[in-house]
């Protein structure tokens, strides 16, 4: 009898790490596949790494059982020197490593004590990964699509890459009001600046993202496309950033997740990789149990970020920021018109102009008013 299950993969890095996401497999797996140990995490120089452990477990269940990610082990990173750095506790299976500065002559691993067994991760070298050599993008066409693209500097001995993103944002409301309509008093509050009017998004990548120079003869990455951006995303309204991060990986660690990418985007149709036959660098003690994962050793993670101004492309902005007439208010109250999605635009001689709330109140957009400390813009004067 075979199960459909579900594979979640907490990759919980930290700082100098590459991402933090949840990757969701769906395979048919036999009925032992279920309870399988799934370990996630990198050993990074000189940063601070957190190792994800849960459980693979049924995909018939409707919401996350209770228990799959509540794994209490010892949790160590370990060189074939004799160093051993204890991981500590942060809740959910996570456990937290503090790397100090690796030893290029040394081999390191995890490993992770857990019901009476030792998982083990292959001891390797720590690998150096090149700095990036320039991030781009375009929009070949107008209004046309936006596309980052990445360039790889020349490196001896490295042919293996994965990386993540983070991307951040400004938005700016259409109109900057000072005028803000409370309905639990149903009065108008004003204030010396515009409170809502300029604001900030982030988000993270949860996407695989893999490639290899070993059929360039040059060793080299020129103008490879990591992601798109559609020209009417609220993301390139304004001014926008990325922060591309890089990392080198062995040949191992590539195929292991060039595998698990093409499982989670094939969501186990048939001649798709099982979950179970991933490469993995674990092995158990106990020969009859198995771990899903693989942890690479690096010395370094490069970044490289990029910035893209509204004035460097072509927004076209989804958005009617028209205020309405006094037809299309007709008899309806302020109480009213806020209900209806509306918020005051500006003051009017008898009364105020009402624009649809996204274009006066950049929380409408998703957007936060806490501003990322690397921020290069001031903030706006009102």
């Amino acid at each position: 009898m075979k199960k459909r299950m579900n594979i979640l993969v907490l990759a919980g890095l930290l700082l100098f790490t590459l991402s933090n996401c949840i990757d969701e497999f769906n395979a048919k797996l036999p009925d032992d596949g279920v309870g399988l140990l799934v370990i996630e995490g990198n050993i990074i120089s000189d940063s601070t790494v957190v190792f994800a452990l849960s459980r693979t477990f049924s995909l018939n269940e409707e919401d996350l059982p209770e228990g799959y990610n509540q794994i209490v082990a010892d949790v160590s990173v370990v060189g074939d020197d004799g160093t051993r750095i204890i991981g500590t506790s942060i809740g959910d299976g996570r456990y937290q490593v503090r790397i100090g500065t690796l030893n290029k002559q040394v081999r390191y691993g995890l490993e992770v004590k857990y019901e009476g067994d030792t998982y083990n991760s292959e001891l390797q070298y720590p690998i150096e990964t090149p700095a990036v050599a320039d991030v781009t993008f375009e929009q070949p066409e107008n209004y046309g699509t936006i596309y980052i693209r990445l360039s790889t500097q020349k490196a001896d001995g490295t042919v293996y890459y994965i990386w993540t993103y983070e991307e951040d944002w400004e938005v700016r409301a259409a109109f900057y009001s000072k005028w803000i309509y409370d309905p639990l008093t149903e009065k108008v509050q004003i204030f010396e600046k515009a409170p809502y009017a300029q604001g900030w998004g982030h988000s993270e990548s949860s996407k695989t993202l893999v490639g290899s120079t070993e059929s360039n003869v040059e060793n080299l990455l020129k103008n490879k496309k990591m992601y798109s951006i559609a020209s009417d995303n609220i993301r390139v309204s304004y001014y926008y950033s990325t922060l591309i991060k890089q990392r080198a990986l062995s040949k191992g660690e590539f195929e292991y997740y060039e595998n698990k990418a093409k499982l989670s985007e094939s969501m186990g149709g048939l001649f798709t990789p099982q979950p179970s036959e991933l490469p993995t660098n674990i092995t158990c003690s106990n020969p009859d149990k198995q771990a899903i994962g693989y942890v690479g050793v690096n010395m370094n993670v490069s970044e490289y970020r990029l910035y893209i101004s509204t004035n460097d492309i072509q927004y076209d902005n989804p958005y009617d920021c028209s205020c309405l007439t006094d037809e299309e208010i007709g008899g309806r109250s302020n109480h009213d018109l806020y209900l209806d999605g509306y918020r005051i635009a500006y003051p009017d001689i008898l009364s105020y102009q009402w624009a649809p709330k996204e274009c006066t109140d950049v929380r409408t957009l998703g957007a936060t008013l806490n501003k990322p400390s690397f921020w290069p813009l001031p903030d706006r004067e009102y």
